[in-house]
């Protein structure tokens, strides 16, 4: 990020930030693989830039450019999540979470957003990504019993071996620098209760 870049003036500033309000509504309703984009052009609508302005302008134009793409969804009977985290790639330091969820071949659910704390390391971040998306997998296996699809467990990939071994052992597994973590209890409880199994899978 360029900090000498030119600051907006009031008026277009405030054109960035009622555009950027558009975006993250149409990233929620149905085109989810802007997600990651429009999350960062997020915490940039309080001081925005000329630079954030031509981020904003490549969004519209891919938008424009895929008028047509449309989103499908199917079933099946293991829905599998991809869990991972950006490590401190925040102005103030705070690493960001991205989570997916897939049903067959398509993504039908899924979040991108900036972690609300301050991390010490990769493997905390990564633990924090896991923790934000236990809500959403929890909901969606109680979501597909209710309609009479009921789920074994849930598949939960992640990239980081740290992360995995402190999800399934809990405190038993910290080290000096994750000693003070508490969000691993509660994953540790719902691996051992066999709703969700969380094997590595490098990303590319």
């Amino acid at each position: 990020m360029d900090e000498s870049a030119e600051k907006l003036n009031k008026e277009t500033a405030q054109l960035f930030h009622h555009l950027v309000a558009k975006l993250k509504f149409l990233r929620h309703r149905s085109r989810q693989d802007i997600q990651m984009a429009v999350a960062f052009l997020c915490t940039k609508v309080q001081n925005p830039d000329i630079d954030d302005c031509k981020n904003l302008a490549c969004i519209m134009k891919y938008l424009h450019g895929t008028n047509d793409l449309k989103l499908t969804i199917e079933t099946s009977d293991n829905p599998k999540w991809w869990v991972d985290s950006s490590y401190a790639i925040h102005l103030d330091m705070r690493s960001h979470s991205r989570i997916y969820m897939t049903l067959l071949k398509w993504a039908y659910n899924s979040m991108s957003s900036k972690q609300k704390r301050n991390t010490k390391s990769l493997t905390e971040a990564e633990q924090v990504a896991i923790d934000d998306s236990m809500a959403q997998v929890l909901r969606t296996r109680h979501f597909l019993e209710e309609q009479g699809k009921p789920v074994p467990w849930t598949t939960t990939y992640q990239d980081n071996k740290s992360t995995i071994i402190l999800a399934e052992n809990g405190k038993t597994s910290s080290s000096r620098r994750t000693k003070h973590l508490d969000i691993s209890f509660f994953v540790t409880y719902i691996i051992k209760k066999g709703e969700i199994k969380i094997p590595f899978l490098p990303y590319a």
